[in-house]
């Protein structure tokens, strides 16, 4: 991992107040940093139209060193009611590399409920969409979007009902709708929130992660349209706005220390409360438990580049 990935700020001076294009172009992945090879990472800072900051990683799905993950069912588990227990993204990304999965690089992923306090505690949960984990259902599809990886290792984004067969898939979480539909941005409200979304480029190649922060003094947060424009941006086709607001996380494993450690890449609010006011100094963030989390490893012929 380089560790000019850790402070990549890129400023981009967005011209007009329109939100719904004020990501016109191309983004050049020149200007982004290797935090593992296949995976790309950049940290963007806006002020206009209003002050963002944005986690973003293109993760090369054709690279024979990298694997996916998922959060695994609990081990009492009941299909619509018990299925995963919460867990802060940094520890999802953890407990896999104790569980011999050499993750680097990770997201929150589908929305859950209940939603109990204390927000930071691991709790059951029972996920809103379909999720499949190394080949093993968790949650049943309930008609929202979801991104899926087939046993073939083949990646799509469709909407998945109750009855969707599962046999052939090896991975999928989901996510409340679609915010990009081949290369059109989706309407929607004007509500600001942090926001996190994944993506694939028309050839299914690469696969785009991102988080924009919200709520707080640095990063007020996206519409979900926004977050599809952002997508498009970065290279993506088609995108799923998954969880967001307090669950919004990024967090990769970093080797530029010693020891290596987990560290967040953006700034979650997990406790849900709205900061944007607040002076940047006494903006303290904080982590949420999430039902689902989404990583990508490194595959143990490839772990020698993970020390």
């Amino acid at each position: 991992m380089n560790q000019n990935a850790a402070i990549l700020f890129l400023s981009i001076a967005i011209l007009g107040a329109d939100a719904s294009n004020a990501q016109d172009g191309q983004f050049d992945w020149g200007q982004s940093d290797t935090l593992y090879p296949g995976i790309q990472f950049a940290r963007i800072k806006v002020t206009e139209p209003r002050k963002l900051v944005i986690c973003v990683s293109r993760v090369d799905t054709q690279s024979d060193r990298l694997t996916f993950h998922t959060t695994p069912r609990r081990d009492e588990w009941k299909v619509g009611e018990v299925e995963t227990d919460r867990q802060k993204t940094r520890d999802f990304l953890i407990e896999s590399r104790q569980n011999d999965i050499p993750t680097v690089l990770a997201i929150n992923a589908d929305a859950f409920s209940p939603w109990p306090a204390p927000y930071n505690k691991s709790t059951p949960a029972d996920l809103l969409g379909l999720a499949v984990s190394d080949g093993n259902l968790v949650s049943k599809g309930s008609g929202t979007p979801s991104i899926i990886q087939t046993q073939k290792g083949e990646w799509k984004i469709q909407k998945t009902s109750p009855s969707f067969d599962t046999s052939d898939i090896r991975l999928a979480v989901s996510g409340f709708g679609i915010c990009l539909d081949e290369g059109e941005a989706v309407p929607s409200g004007n509500d600001l929130h942090p926001r996190t979304g994944i993506g694939l480029s028309k050839d299914t190649r690469y696969l785009f992660l991102i988080v924009v922060d919200g709520r707080q003094p640095s990063s007020f947060g996206v519409t979900t349209q926004e977050l599809g424009n952002w997508l498009r941006h970065f290279g993506a086709d088609r995108g799923i706005n998954l969880d967001g607001g307090g669950s919004t996380t990024m967090a990769c494993w970093d080797t530029e220390v010693t020891p290596p450690r987990c560290r967040l890449l953006n700034r979650p609010v997990g406790n849900g409360t709205r900061a944007e006011k607040l002076a940047p100094i006494l903006f303290l963030s904080t982590e949420r438990a999430n039902g689902n989390n989404f990583g990508v490893a490194l595959k143990p012929e490839a772990s020698s580049l993970d020390r």
